[in-house]
């Protein structure tokens, strides 16, 4: 059932990126809620287009996916599929989504490929800092939002931290351990036959940990799913779901549509 997208009767309009994993979250409850949206392609990675004023107005948290609505925004990827598909109802529900969104999941993905590749050990810090940098600039040139430039300065400076290449292989080794503990964990809660994480409906749970399974394919740890046979029936199952491609959900780098969406000639 197509729920109504806003008190206007207007489309909502999805700002986000096709790798993102927060905007594949955000593309697949919409999908599941019947939601149609027009989506805006956002560069994050080249012309950092997130920190432009006109968007930083909409989002001054500066991310990727944004859901402008007629009577609101949502800067947050949980509260666009929970527009979408409703609140976590029960207990249950709301653990899963927590223990989701308490996972800093860009830690696994770019530890990941700090641990594999010496020279994006030399390179990703570089750009976090130009991009500090450039916040700041983006702050003094614009006195009115100059607090939330530097507010998100001071997070790129963290990152710096992070990320910092001594550290990285030890950071990319503890995520992998815990994203391999939430499949077990999956793969446990899954065995008595259930077809969604929290029966009787799909619901907001199935849409996060459904686009966590993608990522551990992205990432390189897709050969854990077939060890857990209850896992890897239910991610055969949310494959086959409709949103699952309606979405587009991104189980590998594709980097000819990345550069394409970049250059203004692929599909957002």
């Amino acid at each position: 059932m197509t729920q109504t997208a806003t008190l206007s009767g207007a489309k909502p309009r999805l700002y986000q990126t096709p790798s993102s994993y927060y905007s594949m979250i955000a593309r697949l409850a919409l999908a599941e809620g019947g939601i149609a949206h027009e989506r805006v392609f956002v560069d994050i990675h080249f012309r950092l287009s997130q920190q432009q004023p006109d968007y930083v107005r909409l989002n001054p948290g500066m991310t990727v996916p944004t859901l402008v609505l007629a009577d609101r925004i949502l800067v947050d990827s949980r509260d666009i599929a929970e527009y979408a598909l409703g609140a976590a109802p029960d207990a249950e529900t709301k653990g899963w989504v927590d223990l989701h969104y308490g996972y800093p999941i860009e830690e696994l993905t770019f530890g990941g490929i700090l641990a594999r590749n010496p020279l994006a050990r030399i390179m990703i810090p570089k750009r976090l800092e130009a991009a500090r940098r450039q916040l700041l600039a983006h702050a003094a040139a614009n006195p009115d939002l100059a607090s939330v430039y530097q507010a998100r300065a001071e997070v790129f400076a963290r990152r710096v931290a992070t990320f910092e290449p001594d550290a990285v292989v030890k950071l990319s080794e503890r995520r992998r351990a815990e994203a391999i503990g939430f499949m077990d964990r999956l793969e446990q809660t899954l065995r008595d036959g259930r077809a969604v994480l929290v029966p009787p409906a799909y619901g907001v749970a199935d849409v996060v940990w459904t686009v966590f399974l993608g990522r551990m394919e992205f990432a390189g740890l897709g050969e854990e799913i077939p060890k857990r046979p209850a896992l890897a029936r239910y991610w055969a199952a949310m494959q086959a779901r409709p949103s699952f491609s309606a979405a587009d959900i991104w189980t590998k780098i594709h980097l000819g549509r990345l550069i394409g969406g970049i250059i203004g000639i692929s599909r957002s």
